[in-house]
């Protein structure tokens, strides 16, 4: 019997692992291209992992995670992320088909390889968003365990930007734990956390490092100050990060806690906006998690789901990849890197015309 499971495993392990592969390369067939090496600020996560393990004059000092593991394996910081995302797109795929059939899973998994949540990854190397998105989504897929706040801790150690996707995993953890005093726990993660913070930031601050005091201190004279930085394109952000993958949110909302789980997911987006500035599609790609969370739990496949999917990746892959950031010298910009002829569907130009 046990022989007779284990088979069972390896011949649906197999069966993943091939879909994962047509569909990670898919993504980067329509992205034209993979970059194998650190680009604009990921040159940072690159140079820390070959200070390491000195840690002062360096600009993110406390974003340690990525480059730690870089220094302790050897392996270049982008081609550790091109991994990341690999397992990534592999631990939805599978996470999906706990209770989604394997064609709409595929279809899902599909969408977000055709998305930024994938290419951006892809195109600017070295930034470590891709490993925080894999620690979000194993939170969420081990919020029956002591493993989600190992994972959220992690994720804290890769960006301190992971700050703001606490309330949306603990809405996640407590719809099957309500015995269990998630808040507690997550407060004394906190407590443990900050100091780590303060002691790896403080090594960067002769440096100018970009810590609590770069973001914060601008908003003692204007609250605003970030957030203005970042209205310019501010939809197209949004629409950069996931493109059509949106489309699903309509069929996914069955109920108060479900709408309460996006709104606090847009909130928390937006206290991104409100502290810091620069990035809007970065910002917006933490978004994907609440989505594939909901998606996992409510999605029913129906010829009308199928044929909005195929829409969805349709739609994607006719559109550009726009960027969408804020320049120091130009204000609010964005590009559209790989663009190729069968971008033919430039969303932005068509509803501003």
């Amino acid at each position: 019997m046990v022989v007779q499971i284990k088979k069972l495993f390896d011949k649906y392990f197999i069966t993943n692992l091939i879909i994962t592969i047509f569909v990670f390369s898919f993504g980067v067939f329509i992205n034209r291209g993979l970059s194998i090496e650190p680009v604009s600020l990921g040159v940072y996560f690159d140079e820390l992992s070959m200070m390491l393990p000195e840690v002062s004059n360096h600009r993110f000092p406390q974003r340690i995670l990525l480059p730690l593991i870089s220094y302790l394996t050897g392996i270049n910081v982008q081609i550790l992320n091109i991994f990341i995302l690999f397992v990534f797109i592999f631990s939805i795929f599978n996470y999906l088909l706990i209770k989604q059939s394997r064609t709409i899973s595929f279809f899902v998994t599909l969408m977000v390889a055709t998305t930024m949540v994938f290419q951006f990854h892809i195109i600017y190397g070295g930034y470590p968003d891709a490993l925080s998105l894999l620690l979000y989504f194993l939170a969420i897929k081990n919020t029956d365990s002591k493993k989600f706040y190992f994972f959220i801790f992690l994720s804290l150690l890769t960006r301190e930007a992971a700050l703001v996707m606490i309330p949306v995993l603990y809405l996640i953890k407590i719809r099957n734990n309500k015995k269990e005093n998630v808040f507690f726990n997550l407060v004394f993660l906190l407590i443990i956390y900050l100091p780590i913070y303060f002691l790896l930031q403080q090594g960067g601050n002769e440096n100018n490092a970009n810590g609590w005091e770069f973001y914060l201190i601008p908003l003692i004279e204007d609250p605003l100050f970030w957030f203005n930085k970042s209205t310019d394109f501010y939809w197209l952000g949004l629409f950069s990060a996931l493109k059509f993958l949106l489309l699903l949110i309509p069929l996914i909302i069955k109920s108060k806690k479900d709408l309460l789980l996006i709104v606090v997911s847009l909130l928390c987006v937006n206290i991104q906006f409100l502290v810091s500035g620069g990035d809007n599609t970065r910002y917006w790609l933490i978004f994907v998690i609440p989505i594939l969370y909901l998606v996992s739990i409510n999605l029913k496949e129906s010829n009308t789901v199928l044929a909005i999917a195929s829409l969805v990746v349709f739609l994607n892959i006719i559109t550009p990849k726009y960027y969408v950031f804020t320049d120091a010298y130009d204000g609010g910009v964005y590009v559209t890197p790989n663009d190729s002829k069968i971008h033919i569907f430039d969303i932005y130009a068509f509803f501003n015309n």
